[in-house]
Order: structure tokens, then sequence, then C-alpha cells
């Protein structure tokens, strides 16, 4: 048997290790210390050895591939130096258990939660939105067996997907939790697995998806607020006025199916609800009259802090924006299903520890911190990670207080109204679709000697 540190003394493996383990994402390692890796992984019962691929490198990794531009495990890779074989990362990324990368993102959901503390009450609430999306992987036999594919009227999806639904602060955009399920879990299922993460007393302010007597009764079982939608079968206009206010709004009691209960036993025969005139238009191209809120007090809530309540709820879908194009959770890379769930993981930490120095930049610069861009951040993370790697210890906080004022420059214009269409202008390439894997087609059009 051929040893493989042969031709390696034992220091000169223990200069490899702290290479690997100090030339990574320096630009974050204050946020993500390596006691918290090391606790994650004791706490957890991971038992490791000290290989060069060690649970701290391989988590950094993860961070890496979510942040650095090029989407492979192999580019983010060699940007932190691991010139070691895509197998032996792939190794390591498999050996590494997901309630160490579960627990990590716990970790830094509760530090970018403290951090935004300061920004995310308004009129005495923290604000929490909710909503969710689908994202795709590399279509194996596997995948599609774990995952499913969509099925629509235009037929079959070409890719396996998965459902994601997020929670995150509207002051910040910082995300509280995470479920990712295969496709036939509907986002509506995910939702109230995520609500016990949340705080009593927040207000939740969500789309039409997630309106309806059995998640009221959810959100108030867990100490919640709420403001969604009126949900789209509910007949307004037949409800028991209660109170009326002069803003046009009113209490009404609104009586549960029976054939709802018998699906839901929870529900009460009977809810209290207000209900907030409002003008929306919606995608389905149903107008939106009215939102159903658990803040029946018009004195202390009038309507039109409800409708700015409302409008809050739009920052959900740039965080989901966030996650899915700059770093990369529309198309995943992992080829196995628990490597998937990991790497999903690793990408909502990553957005976490980005929407923390985006914090620190705002609190030391005196900025909002919703007005800071989320890609200059990105970028400097990567740009002052190298610089930091190769620097001087001396050099370390001089360049982190200058990455934080490049972060503090760069400030996206307020544009409450926005409205974006939801295609593409650029034309693709004029190739024929690939129908088949590129192995069937290469036996297929392959030259015969």
């Amino acid at each position: 048997m051929i040893d493989p540190a042969i031709g390696f003394s034992a220091a000169g493996l223990e200069v490899m290790r702290t290479r690997m383990r100090e030339g990574q994402l320096n630009a974050l390692r204050a946020l993500l210390p390596d006691d918290a890796i090391w606790n994650a992984c004791n706490i957890e019962g991971y038992k490791y050895r000290q290989r060069l691929l060690t649970p701290l490198v391989v988590v950094l990794h993860y961070l890496s591939a979510a942040l650095w531009p090029e989407e492979s495990f192999q580019a983010a890779a060699a940007f932190a130096g691991l010139l070691v074989s895509s197998g032996s990362l792939s190794k390591a990324r498999h050996r590494l258990p997901k309630v160490v990368i579960d627990r990590l993102n716990a970790y830094v959901a509760n530090l970018a939660q403290l951090l935004s503390m300061p920004y995310a009450s308004d009129n005495g609430f923290r604000v929490v939105t909710i909503d969710g999306t689908c994202i795709s992987m590399e279509d194996t036999p596997l995948m599609r067996a774990h995952f499913g594919v969509v099925n629509t009227k235009h037929g079959k999806s070409k890719y396996p997907e998965a459902r994601l639904v997020v929670a995150s602060l509207a002051a910040t955009g910082a995300i509280i939790s995470h479920r990712l399920s295969p496709y036939k879990t509907s986002e509506q299922a995910l939702a109230p697995e995520i609500l016990g993460s949340l705080r009593r007393g927040d207000l939740l302010v969500a789309d039409s998806h997630f309106a309806g007597s059995n998640f009221y009764h959810a959100y108030m079982q867990n100490g919640l607020h709420f403001i969604t939608p009126a949900h789209q079968r509910l007949k307004i206009e037949r409800l028991r006025c209660i109170r009326k206010y002069p803003d046009g709004s009113f209490v009404a009691e609104v009586s549960i199916w029976k054939s709802h209960r018998r699906k839901y036993p929870q529900l009460p025969e009977k809810m209290t609800l207000r209900f907030v005139p409002v003008k929306l238009r919606s995608m389905r191209k149903r107008p939106i009259t009215h939102l159903v809120t658990s803040l029946l007090d018009a004195e202390k809530y009038p309507a039109e802090m409800i409708r700015q309540f409302y409008r809050k709820r739009w920052p959900v879908e740039t965080v989901i924006g966030e996650l899915k194009h700059p770093l990369s959770a529309d198309v995943l890379r992992s080829k196995s299903v628990e490597g998937i769930y990991k790497e999903v993981a690793a990408k909502v930490a990553a957005l976490n520890l980005v929407r923390c120095l985006m914090l620190q930049a705002a609190d030391r610069h005196g900025c909002d911190p919703q007005r800071l861009s989320f890609a200059q951040s990105r970028r400097a993370i990567v740009a002052y990670s190298l610089r930091m790697s190769c620097a001087p210890v001396s050099q370390l906080v001089d360049l982190f207080d200058e990455m934080l004022r490049q972060v503090a420059s760069v400030t996206s214009p307020f544009r409450p109204d926005r409205i974006e269409p939801r295609a593409v202008r650029r034309e693709f390439k004029h190739f024929q679709r690939l129908k088949t894997t590129r192995k069937e087609w290469r036996a297929q059009h392959a030259l015969v000697a």
C-alpha cells in the first residue's frame, strides 16, 4: 500500500493545511470565525480526520463557490488557492454532514438578525416577508426521482426542479429561515415549517399564496401579526360587518367552511379579521381589492399604515433574485440529493454574510443598508479576500476598513414604484435544442472508423 504522505514531512503537511485554512475568504472571517465552524462540528458530533481538506476549509469553499462569479466548484477552489483535484473536493463536500452546514446557517442568520436590530423596527413591529420560488439542477435520474419535474400546459420541464421558501427581514433583506423540498411539495406546505423561526410579535407580510383561514390560524398560534391580500375565493360582500371605520376599513366575522375544518381540524368555527380597501394589480390578472390583517385597532393602525406595511412585501422578491442570480442558486451544481440541500444552505449563509457586511458598512458610514448595492458588496468581498490573503497581518485592519468604505460608496436609488417585465430582450443563439443527453448524442453522431 502506498502512503499518500510520501514526499511530505509532517511539518510540510501542516504548512499546507495552514495555507489552505488561512487563504480563503479572509474578508468574512471576522463574521464567521474558525471557532464557530469547529463548534458546529463538535455539537453535531462530527468526527473528522486531520486531512488537507478539513471541515473548516470545506465550509469556506462552499461559501466561496456561492460568491465567486464563475459558476463551478473547481473555479471557486482555484480562486481560494485550493489546488486539489475536483474528485478530492467532491469527496470532501460529501464527507461534511448536512447538519453542520445547517447549524452554521442558523448561526449566520442569528448574526444577521442581531446586526439588523437598529433598522428592523417599524412602528413597533419587526416586519418579516415570506415567499417561494423554484430552482433547478443537473438532469440525472437520481435528481428526477427525488425532486421531480414541472408538468405544465407547455409540457414537462427539461430539468428537475425544487421548491424553495424563504422568510426575510423587510428592512435589511437578511434571511431568517428557508425550506427546500421536492417540487411536489407546495409553498403552502413549506411555509408553516418556517413560522417557528420567527419571533412572537413579528408582523408577517405575504402575498395571496399564504392567505386563508388555515394560515391565519397558524400565524396567530405562533404569536404573529399578519397582512395578506384577501383570498380569491372569499366573498367579502357577504361578510357580516362588526365595526366600520372612517378610513374605509372594517372588522368582520368570517365563518370557516365545514369542509375546510374537516381538512384542518384545528380551525375554529369563526375568525375575527380586519379588511382594508386597496387597489392593487395582480400577476394573475385579478385585481386585489382588500387586504386582510390581524391589526384590528384602526386608531392605532390606520388603513394607510396597513397599505404602507404591505408595500414592504416586495423586498423578498429582491432577496430571492439575489440568491438565484448573483449567488447562482438558479441552477445548482451538486450531483447528490444531500449535496443540493447543503449547497442551498451554503448560498443562504453566503447571502446573510454579505448582508452582515453591508450592515457593518452602513453602521460605520451612516448609510441606509437598503440603499447599498448587494452586487458591489459581493464584488468587494471577492476582491479584498484576494488582497487580504497575501497581505501582512499589520495591514488587515486597514484593508477591512477600506473594503467597508467601498461597500458604502455605491448606493442604489430609491424606486418604490418601479415595475420590471418578466421578459427577455436579447435573442438566444439559434442552436438546436438538445433533446437528449450529450453522451447519447455523441454515441449517435460519432464518426464510424
